[in-house]
């Protein structure tokens, strides 16, 4: 690829894109005939040329898949103008031609993004230019339904017809439209799906995999918002209509998600239940919408893609890179937070889910390592370690945190455990305390804006903005201690500047005589985590209470359990421990443990 085979490209798309716009006009004033069907038969040739020009191409690209798709829908279409088939032509145009074009118009454009100038192509590049919220919110007026459902199957009949029947079942009275799209499947799914009632079929006749199986009935809808789902669920009662209060609470809101029984992310409830009909009866006791049980995210799992069908278009839908699907859900996070919109998990809300149904090949493939590698090149951080809450916040004591109306956040990367402090009081109080985050790191400037006002950059602790003073009546420092070059004593002064009375402290320390440290030295003769500094509890207490912090609670957190360092740790404890019971715990937790989590109460030290 270069820059004038990139050109070409784009020529191209923009040319055939003219003769769609033209065909469109025909069929608008039912004027459509045969030789206007000539246009189709250029197409098919650029088609040919397009998939030449980009079979040589490193990247992973599907832009075989989705030719064979259009070509397909090209001879329908001249089928039905033969046939004098009007509904057929206006259907197949409007639902399957038009936006086939659409999906290879994005592939193309992320294959040559690289050699051309985005600015000169904004309709193949939503990134350029900025969101309007109020455009968005008109568009959204204007629609005829208020939501379109979107369930994505390919082949597993059993599980796809399950989980339709069970969206039927719990429609209660909102106004929806059904979008059912086939991913080229050969199990039957496309006559089931023709034969449900009213509902709005998409057969793709060649598999274009998740992401673009998604987007085709994304383009498809109607409604004010979208409920994109996948065909592994089952849904409750009130599943929809409690996920519309909340998106409609709040005009900010651009994307809501309601839990499910198996799923990572921290969106995970659990119901006991013997069979899917003592689930759905427990579920049904369960959702019962709750705004205290509403949880603001950095990064949410789409268990429901519920969004404005208008902020999904203008931001391009799901991303075609992530060629397997996986971070796709946290790239499509970040792009709707950064254009101004918040995430909010319904944890008021239970689902079940199977597990993977739809993705389970692609799992055996490396797709996770994949999309994770590609999220990376995208934001320039990874995913899990910066934008996922750090499950040591399993261990703070929200009991000793009643009254915290304001929260500092320092380097807590782009936010994601902040905002879930933030969601635990809100719950247990029903205090939403004000945020503002300093950060040593800019990359992170950009998403912790979207959930804080108040975002400052430090090139070290030695001081804070001065504007802080006094304000702050929890501090959570999400970076361990012991890897700042800052010594404590400069850490813990500066802090006692911002504290308000009465205030609160919760840090992190790595532990670094835990066993992945001294297997990491034993195999390597040498550690990344011999360069932080070594802090014992009764140092960093003796340092704290100088400036006015009292220690409250240390817990010791293991971030990853197995069998194996449970053994080694068993070695190790015996081999330096003595016969006391207690002196043998305590050996066993270092050598497990890799973080400890401190927290602190201040009281301004008497002068």
């Amino acid at each position: 690829m270069d820059n004038s085979t990139a050109k070409q490209l784009l020529d191209m798309l923009q040319a055939a894109n003219e003769g769609i716009s033209k065909l469109e006009s025909c069929l608008n004033r039912g004027e459509l005939s045969e030789s206007d069907l000539n246009i189709l038969d250029t197409m098919a040739e650029g088609l040919e040329t397009i998939q030449n020009l980009t079979a040589g191409v490193s990247l992973p690209h599907r832009v075989k898949e989705i030719n064979a798709n259009i070509l397909f829908y090209m001879e329908q279409l001249k089928q039905h103008v033969i046939n004098k088939n009007s509904v057929g032509i206006q259907y197949d145009f409007k639902y399957h031609f038009r936006s086939l074009f659409r999906i290879l118009e994005f592939e193309i454009a992320y294959i040559v993004e690289n050699f051309v100038n985005k600015h000169d192509y904004p309709r193949l590049y939503p990134e350029i230019g900025t969101v309007d919220h109020g455009e968005i919110v008109a568009r959204g007026d204007k629609a005829r339904i208020k939501v379109s459902v979107i369930l994505l199957g390919y082949n597993n009949l059993k599980y796809t017809r399950d989980c339709l029947e069970s969206i039927l079942a719990n429609m209660d009275d909102v106004d929806y439209e059904l979008i059912l799209v086939d991913n080229g499947s050969t199990d039957g799914t496309k006559e089931y799906f023709e034969s449900i009632p009213g509902a709005k079929v998409i057969y793709l006749k060649y598999n274009v995999h998740l992401v673009k199986g998604f987007n085709m009935g994304l383009m498809a809808a109607e409604g004010k918002y979208c409920a994109a789902v996948c065909n592994d669920f089952i849904f409750t009662p009130n599943w929809l209509k409690n996920l519309l209060i909340c998106i409609e609470a709040d005009s900010e809101i651009g994307f809501v998600s309601p839990g499910t029984t198996s799923i990572s992310n921290y969106q995970q409830i659990s119901i006991p239940f013997i069979s899917i009909e003592d689930f759905q009866e427990k579920a049904r006791e369960y959702n019962v919408s709750d705004p205290s049980k509403w949880e603001e995210r950095v990064v949410l799992l789409p268990n429901v893609l519920c969004c404005p069908t208008a902020l999904l278009e203008r931001i391009g839908y799901y991303d075609t890179r992530y060629y397997r699907g996986e971070f796709l859900d946290d790239d499509l996070s970040f792009r709707i937070r950064r254009a101004g919109y918040k995430l909010v998990y319904c944890a008021d809300t239970a689902t079940h889910h199977y597990g993977s149904i739809t993705t389970a090949s692609d799992h055996q493939t490396n797709s996770l390592e994949e999309g994770r590698q590609t999220f990376l090149e995208r934001y320039g951080f990874d995913s899990w370690s910066n934008a996922h809450i750090n499950p040591a916040y399993t261990q703070i004591d929200f009991g000793k945190l009643a009254g915290v109306k304001s929260i500092l956040g320092l380097d807590v990367k782009c936010g994601a455990t902040l905002l879930q402090i933030k969601n635990r009081l809100w719950s247990k109080y029903g205090i939403k305390p004000q945020l503002s985050v300093c950060t040593t790191d800019s990359k992170y400037v950009v998403d912790l804006n979207t959930i804080s006002p108040n975002v400052f950059v430090l090139e070290n602790l030695h001081r804070f903005p001065e504007e802080l003073n006094g304000k702050i009546d929890l501090a959570f420092i999400e970076k361990p201690l012991d890897v700042y070059s800052d010594d404590l004593d400069t850490i813990f002064k500066s802090l006692s500047t911002v504290m308000d009375r009465n205030g609160k402290l919760i840090f992190m320390v790595n532990n670094t005589l835990n066993i992945d440290t001294l297997y990491e030295i034993m195999i390597t003769s040498k550690s990344s985590k011999l360069n932080h500094k070594i802090y014992f509890p009764d140092m960093i207490g003796m340092q704290a209470r100088k400036y006015g912090f009292e220690l409250s609670s240390i817990n010791n957190f293991l971030s990853h359990f197995s069998p194996e360092r449970e053994k080694v740790s068993y070695v190790l404890t015996h081999l330096f421990g003595s016969s006391e019971e207690i002196q043998m715990e305590q050996l066993k937790s270092l050598f497990l443990n890799n973080v400890l989590l401190y927290q602190m109460d201040y009281q301004p030290p008497k002068q």
